[in-house]
């Protein structure tokens, strides 16, 4: 079974891929492969974008539209070859995927989608000590394509009550597979 966790930066995503882990799932974090697509392209970028560091790349990117789509051409076809051999490597076992941008990826292996969902003062609130104000309105900004599908899961509160959650969608998934 493919289980693919999916939702806005500082959600939960990891947390929730995580419980998952634990529960015996390989786990393949989405945005790891993309941080191996980016050195595998790095000469390219550096070409288009004139720098290959992350982090710079990064705040041209999320103030320009067309830029983020140029990088993500660039990148995302590494990212899905990745993921293909991830996936064949694993073929026959449980897996999470952790993946935010899924759809936009055009990741279509999964049995089970959840969505975590915040509300947004939460995530500008998680986000606060790794970015400043600016680069958090244009991420966010930049994933307003990212919807809830599949099996939401809210992750306003505490770790306690998202672990409640889980456990339950857990039971769920464990009835449906064993029928």
């Amino acid at each position: 079974m493919v289980v693919c966790v999916t939702g806005k930066i500082a959600t939960g995503k990891s947390t929730v891929s995580q419980f998952f882990a634990q529960k015996g799932f390989d786990y393949i974090n989405v945005d790891k492969l993309g941080h191996l697509a980016f050195e595998i392209n790095k000469e390219r970028i550096k070409k288009v974008f004139g720098t290959c560091n992350r982090k710079e790349v990064a705040k041209i990117v999320f103030s320009d539209a067309e830029k983020l789509a140029l990088l993500e051409s660039i990148v995302h076809p590494t990212m899905l070859e990745l993921l293909k051999n991830e996936l064949d490597a694993r073929r026959g076992k449980d897996i999470v995927i952790e993946a935010a941008i899924k759809r936009r990826l055009g990741i279509d292996c999964c049995d089970i989608t959840i969505t975590v969902v915040c509300d947004e003062n939460v995530i500008k609130e998680r986000l606060k000590e790794r970015y400043e104000e600016e680069l958090i309105e244009k991420i966010l900004e930049r994933q307003k394509d990212i919807e809830p599908e599949g099996i939401i899961v809210t992750n306003n509160s505490s770790l306690e009550d998202l672990n409640n959650q889980l456990e339950k969608i857990y039971e769920q998934i464990i009835k449906k597979v064993k029928g």
